[in-house]
C-alpha cells in the first residue's frame, strides 16, 4: 500500500507483525462493538420479556394439570416446551450481561454461551414436534389413540428431548475443546474450519430436518382432519343444523394453524442461515466475516425469542383453561365464562354418551376420535 493510498506515513516505518497487530486490535474492537450492540442491548429486553411471559405461562400450565382442568397428555409437552423455552431466555439474559459487562467480550466465551441458547431451543423443538405428531395419530388412527398414546409414553418424548439438549451440548463443547485447548488441539488437529464447521453443518441438517418435518405434519393432519369432517357430516344430513355446526367445530383447525404458522415463520429465518452456511463451500467464509456473521445471527435470534414471546399470548388469548388460570394467578375472578364452559362440557359428554375420567379433558383428541366412533 502506498502511503498516497492511505494518506498518511504513520504505517511505512512499521513491521509487518506491528501493522498486523494494530489489524487485529481494530477487529476485536469491531466485533465488541456487534456483540455488546447485536447480543447486549438488542437481545436483553426481548430476553427478559420472553422469560417473564414464560414463567406465567409455566405456572398456569401446571396449575391447570395439577387441578385436572386439562389434557395431561397433551399439557405436558406444552410445559416441557415452555420449560425449554425459558432456558434459551436465561442463556440469552446470561450472554447480554456478560457481553455488556466485559470491556472485551471473548469470542470463545460467546461461543459456549450460544451454544447453550442453541440446545435449549433445541428441546422446544422436539415437544413441538412430539404434539404435532400426536395430534396427526389422533385424527388418523382415533380408535387406537387412547391405547397407544399413553401418558408414560408422553414422558418418555420430553425424556428424548433432554437426551437430544445433553447430545447437543456435550457433542459442540467436544468440538470446541479439540479446538481451543491446546493438548487437545495439538492432539486432535483440528482447526475452526475444519472440526468446527462439521459440527455447525451437522446441527444444521438436524434443525431443517426437526422444522421440515413439524410443518410436513401440520399438512398431513390438516388432510386426515378434513377428510374425518366430511365423513362424520355425511351422518349429519339429516340432522338439525347445530349438530352440524359442533362436528364441525370439533377440530379447531384455525387454533392449530396459528401455533404451527408462528412456528413455521419465525424460525424459517434460524433454518435458511443453517441450511446457507451447509451449502457454503468456503470453510472460511465465517473466520473472514466473522463481525458481519454474529451481526446477522443476533438478528435471527430475536426472531427465535419473538416466537417465545408469542407462543404464550397466543395461548393466554385462544385456550380458555390458559386464559382462566392467567386471571386466576392475577386474582380475578371469571365465573360466568367458567360455567359457560361446563354447560359446553356437559353437552359434549351426553353426545359422546361416555364416561369422562380425571386424566382427560373436553380438549383431548381422543374425545374428538371417540366421537366420530359414537357417531359412527
Amino acid at each position: 500500500m502506498s502511503s498516497a493510498y492511505l494518506r498518511t506515513a504513520c504505517f511505512l516505518n512499521m513491521s509487518a507483525n506491528e501493522r498486523i497487530e494494530i489489524f487485529m486490535r481494530h477487529r476485536t474492537l469491531r466485533l465488541a462493538w456487534v456483540y455488546k450492540t447485536f447480543l447486549g442491548w438488542l437481545s436483553l429486553p426481548f430476553s427478559t420479556t420472553a422469560l417473564a411471559l414464560t414463567v406465567i405461562y409455566i405456572i398456569v400450565i401446571y396449575n391447570a394439570i395439577k387441578q385436572r382442568r386439562v389434557s395431561r397428555k397433551c399439557y405436558v409437552l406444552l410445559l416441557n416446551r415452555a420449560i425449554g423455552d425459558a432456558l434459551a431466555c436465561i442463556c440469552a439474559i446470561f450472554l447480554a450481561g456478560y457481553v455488556l459487562l466485559s470491556e472485551e467480550p471473548s469470542r470463545d466465551i460467546v461461543s459456549i454461551l450460544d451454544l447453550f441458547f442453541v440446545a435449549s431451543f433445541w428441546s422446544a423443538m422436539i415437544s413441538y414436534v412430539s404434539l404435532s405428531l400426536m395430534k396427526l395419530y389422533a385424527v388418523a388412527r382415533p380408535f387406537q389413540y387412547r391405547r397407544m398414546v399413553t401418558m408414560k409414553r408422553c414422558i418418555y418424548m420430553m425424556i428424548a428431548s433432554w437426551v437430544v439438549f445433553l447430545f447437543m451440548v456435550a457433542y459442540a463443547l467436544t468440538s470446541m475443546a479439540l479446538v481451543l485447548i491446546p493438548t487437545l488441539n495439538e492432539w486432535s488437529g483440528c482447526k475452526r474450519e475444519t472440526c468446527l464447521v462439521v459440527m455447525y453443518r451437522s446441527r444444521s441438517v438436524l434443525t431443517s430436518t426437526v422444522y421440515f418435518l413439524t410443518i410436513f405434519t401440520f399438512f398431513i393432519t390438516v388432510f386426515f382432519i378434513r377428510r374425518a369432517q366430511r365423513f362424520v357430516d355425511s351422518f349429519n344430513r339429516k340432522r338439525d343444523r347445530k349438530d352440524q355446526v359442533q362436528s364441525k367445530t370439533r377440530f379447531p383447525l384455525w387454533k392449530l394453524a396459528l401455533n404451527v404458522g408462528t412456528f413455521g415463520f419465525l424460525n424459517a429465518f434460524y433454518v435458511i442461515w443453517g441450511l446457507v452456511l451447509l451449502i457454503h463451500t468456503d470453510k472460511c467464509f465465517w473466520q473472514r466475516n466473522v463481525a458481519e456473521m454474529f451481526r446477522l445471527l443476533g438478528l435471527i435470534r430475536i426472531t427465535l425469542v419473538i416466537r417465545i414471546i408469542l407462543d404464550p399470548i397466543f395461548s393466554f388469548i385462544t385456550d380458555f383453561q390458559m386464559r382462566r388460570g392467567f386471571l386466576e394467578l392475577l386474582h380475578f375472578k371469571s365465573h360466568r365464562i367458567a360455567t359457560s364452559s361446563r354447560k359446553q362440557f356437559v353437552n359434549v359428554s351426553s353426545a359422546n354418551n361416555s364416561k369422562r375420567s380425571a386424566d382427560n379433558d373436553p380438549q383431548d383428541p381422543e374425545h374428538r376420535g371417540q366421537s366420530i366412533k359414537t357417531i359412527g
